[in-house]
């Protein structure tokens, strides 16, 4: 119950975990924690920071239920997964199709059947689906109910959050699907400039302002001159780059407002920082994702940033993992 000690003997499973963003939150549950998923760099990522935890590089389309109980030494008492959403945005040009079409072919739509087939094999006392909302529309809402009651899970709860109406440093609408209904306190959202306004000046501007720079994932990324001259001219809110989707525009490598809570930080988002003309770092992007200074990003840097963006923000993991607490025993 709320204000009693922390439950200390959960095993949890985290389907698609990625960099391991949905998992900070539950780690002090965990005395067994098994992380699974098919990118090896995000692997390295979550295994760096969470030594505790058992990895596993596998195809989770051809993972029984069976092999997730002999890593973890039992059935586990709560899973979590966030299978791949790239289909369903509202930001990919397919994505108007019927959702019977995505979820049933052979796109990575699909896997969010295996996520639903091991959570109806393993029987968890808790679940949590993370995906876009746009999941929900065209028929997929139906889809998910029906393939939930086939797989034998009674229990299914559509709740819609908001992150920075909790205190997230940047905007993100996600559906979280799980057993139980999320009731999260809100809180402010700090702007761009308190989220990332006390990391080291790079580039030009350190010359200028020296500061030690020991953040991990904080290192500029130049730019071909011709780039670089168009990034100098762009204002606050203003973009460089724009790609077309369902007959909208959609800028891309623009410039955050200072004052501003950020837009949503996704795998192919870049930004461009309020003042300095570059663009934002891997760990800006981080701090943007609620990501604490600690936590190391490892891989490529087109995969760095694709980690973050692609992830749960801890802090939002915080939030669920407290009112899944109230439910497990």
């Amino acid at each position: 119950m709320p204000g009693s000690d922390p439950v200390t003997s959960m095993k949890i499973v985290d389907l698609f975990c990625g960099a391991g963003g949905f998992s900070q939150g539950f780690a002090h549950l965990a005395t067994h924690h098994l992380a699974i998923d098919v990118d090896s760099f995000a692997l390295a990522t979550y295994q760096l920071n969470n030594p505790q935890a058992t990895v596993l590089l596998h195809d989770i389309r051809a993972l029984h239920s069976l092999t997730i109980e002999r890593f973890l030494g039992g059935r586990p008492d709560i899973v979590i997964a966030s299978p791949p959403c790239e289909e369903f945005s509202l930001a990919n040009p397919t994505s108007e199709r019927p959702a019977i079409e995505r979820v049933y072919g052979e796109g990575t739509a699909r896997l969010l059947l295996d996520a639903i087939r091991l959570i109806g094999d393993l029987e968890p006392q808790v679940y949590v689906i993370e995906n876009v909302a746009a999941l929900l529309r065209a028929g997929g809402r139906d889809i998910v109910l029906e393939e939930m009651e086939r797989a034998g899970i009674s229990n299914v709860n559509f709740n819609l959050i908001r992150a920075e109406e909790h205190g997230n440093p940047s905007r993100r609408l996600r559906l979280f699907i799980s057993n139980i209904r999320l009731h999260l306190p809100r809180r402010r959202a700090p702007v761009v400039e308190e989220a990332i306004g006390d990391l080291p000046p790079l580039g030009l501007d350190a010359l200028f302002s020296p500061q030690a720079n020991d953040v991990p994932n904080h290192q500029l990324r130049l730019l071909p001159p011709s780039r670089e001259k168009l990034v100098r001219k762009t204002r606050w809110g203003q973009g460089i780059r724009y790609f077309r989707s369902r007959g909208r525009t959609i800028p891309n490598w623009v410039r955050l407002h200072p004052n501003q809570v950020a837009t949503s930080v996704n795998g192919l988002s870049r930004y461009i920082h309020p003042y300095e003309h570059r663009l934002l770092t891997v760990r800006e992007h981080a701090r943007l994702m609620s990501y604490p200074d600690d936590y190391q990003f490892v891989g490529p840097i087109e995969s760095q940033y694709n980690q973050v963006g692609e992830s749960v923000p801890p802090l939002i993991s915080h939030l669920i993992a407290q009112e899944v607490q109230v439910h497990v025993s």
